[in-house]
């Protein structure tokens, strides 16, 4: 018998298999209500845009987990047995533990908050409280038991978020299709501010790109080429420099991945060469009649330098012309010398590691010309002494130098307890606006703007959760990622889930979790986790792509 046969969160071969197919059900409505009508949902335009959204994806998600749980106490209840549950716990992966801790955890750093209000229900704004959290590892949970992921849902994903991007994109170009109050340069699409939209972007953009790479079908690949180029240009255009985090970690492992054969080599310069198009149709579209760009840097201050040399310059241009001499090469020595990149395994483990070495080094001269580390040896000793001799300076990223600094100090100033568990979930600003020194460095950098997480996601679940609660968050997304990539040669699909698994984390360690981004991933890692226990259950393979 199939180790997991009589799980509900398996493909039972007998008991109430009602209980799985109207669990399936239930969490393909819901697919379709978050990845489909969520994105578009905005009643009164830009303002209060957050709140509106949380209400909506709260009120949805907290009915559809009320129902999910109930059917699962009738299907133990059915069983007639108290080891079904016991049975359950026996069928967990290492990620689903870290899960499983990481609701713990919440739940401790909950008890020993002292800003309960704020830690239940989140902030205002942003609502990311135990009930916010709790519902992203439910979701996690049963997406990996009952959404079964596959082409065709995943394009019903991508056709919605090809909508939102073409309307960001519009409207990057002063064309507003709706109109919406408090519209102004910094709001664009559906989703609002253009950090939210990168989010959201960050997570979805590389499941498209990712399946041009990885499928071997034309017509998906036709379709996922399509949107790869709308995805794209969205993410050039749009406004945060944070995007291009996103393509520097989605091009770097997917040309690692590509050294293993011809024809994955053959899509990624194909991907390369999407990239190149869609940044000279941007350009294209700066000098059409009724067309006015209206986020360069030399109309908001924090515009991107990346996005005005690829837009205004010729460096579109001659990448594509050098990805275009590649794919002619690598077509000219595998049809006249018959190169095959399989059949060379050691160059593949050096090339690989030359890349990695590349893309490290290429990080540190990064790191250095943006001036985001103060080498200087003239440092504040009441800054040094705070963050234990670390030091970012202030201004870098738009202050985000100063909110990492605040958010190191915090977590240096807690005792062994929260340090541990942390301050409570999305308790961030209760806790450092206490610290006078902290606080009067963060009104020095952001003013009356109140900063509610540290603009990096990791750090700012440090200060919320303490070391534990980084310690099974990470876990999570680390241990699907691994899993994912090991065992995607046989299931292309488990590639794109850790592409965009990857390309959440990179893009978070500049920005934050929200209502538009967070819900999304946690998805993609329930689809991740789902197909991983399919492959491990089923005996033959299943389509995916």
């Amino acid at each position: 018998m199939n180790k997991a046969e009589g799980s509900i969160g398996a493909q039972p071969n007998k008991g109430p298999f009602w209980c799985k197919e109207i669990g399936q059900g239930i969490m393909m409505a819901y697919f379709i209500v978050i990845a489909v009508i969520y994105p578009f949902y905005v009643p009164g335009g830009y303002v209060q845009i957050g709140e509106v959204k949380y209400v909506f994806f709260r009120n949805v998600t907290l009915v559809t987990i009320a129902v999910m749980l109930l059917l699962i106490l009738i299907w133990l209840v059915q069983k007639h047995s108290k080891g079904k549950l016991v049975e359950l716990y026996q069928h967990m992966s290492l990620s689903d533990w870290f899960a499983y801790g990481y609701l713990i955890v919440i739940m401790l750093s909950y008890l020993g908050s002292s800003y309960k209000t704020d830690a239940l229900w989140g902030v205002e704004g942003w609502h990311m409280g135990v009930v916010s959290q709790m519902m992203f590892v439910l979701l996690y949970f049963f997406i990996s038991r009952f959404f079964v992921c596959n082409r065709k849902w995943l394009s019903v994903w991508l056709v919605a978020a090809g909508g939102v991007f073409v309307l960001g994109i519009l409207n990057r170009y002063s064309v507003y299709p709706v109109r919406m109050e408090g519209q102004m340069g910094t709001f664009i699409s559906t989703l609002g501010n253009i950090n939210w939209f990168c989010g959201y972007w960050a997570v979805i953009a590389p499941l498209g790109i990712t399946l041009y790479w990885c499928t071997d079908r034309l017509s998906v690949r036709i379709f996922a080429g399509i949107f790869s180029g709308v995805a794209m240009l969205a993410g050039i255009t749009q406004g945060s420099s944070s995007a291009y985090l996103v393509y520097l970690a989605v091009f770097g492992v997917l040309l690692i991945f590509s050294v293993q054969s011809n024809e994955k080599l053959f899509r990624f310069l194909e991907v390369g060469m999407i990239f190149a198009v869609s940044c000279m149709i941007g350009r294209i579209m700066r000098y059409m009649p009724g067309l006015r760009y209206n986020y360069g840097n030399n109309i908001y201050p924090t515009g991107s330098h990346i996005t005005d040399l690829l837009l205004d310059e010729n460096t579109a241009l001659w990448l594509f012309a050098g990805m275009a001499v590649c794919y002619g090469l690598l077509y000219a020595v595998q049809k006249y010398r018959g190169f095959q990149m399989g059949e060379y395994r050691t160059f593949q483990r050096y090339s690989g590691a030359a890349l990695v070495f590349l893309y490290v080094v290429l990080t540190v001269i990064f790191l250095r010309n943006s001036d985001m580390l103060n080498c200087n040896k003239e440092v504040d000793e009441t800054a040094a002494y705070k963050n234990g001799g670390v030091i970012f300076r202030d201004d870098w990223g738009n202050s985000r130098g100063a909110a990492w600094n605040c958010g190191i100090g915090a977590y240096r100033s807690m005792d062994m307890v929260h340090k541990t568990v942390g301050i409570g979930p999305d308790c961030f600003a209760d806790y450092v606006y206490e610290i006078p020194e902290l606080a009067e460095r963060l009104v020095d950098q952001f003013g009356n703007e109140r900063l509610t997480n540290a603009h990096n996601e990791w750090l700012t679940v440090l200060v919320n959760t303490g070391w534990l609660g980084v310690f099974c968050y990470a876990g999570i997304f680390i241990t699907v990622w691994i899993r994912c990539v090991r065992r995607a040669k046989g299931k292309p699909l488990l590639y794109v889930c850790a592409i965009s698994i990857l390309a959440y984390t990179i893009h978070n360690m500049v920005s934050f979790q929200q209502i538009l981004s967070t819900p999304y991933i946690f998805i993609v890692l329930g689809m991740g986790e789902g197909l991983l226990r399919r492959t491990e259950t089923e005996s033959e393979s299943t389509e995916l792509v």
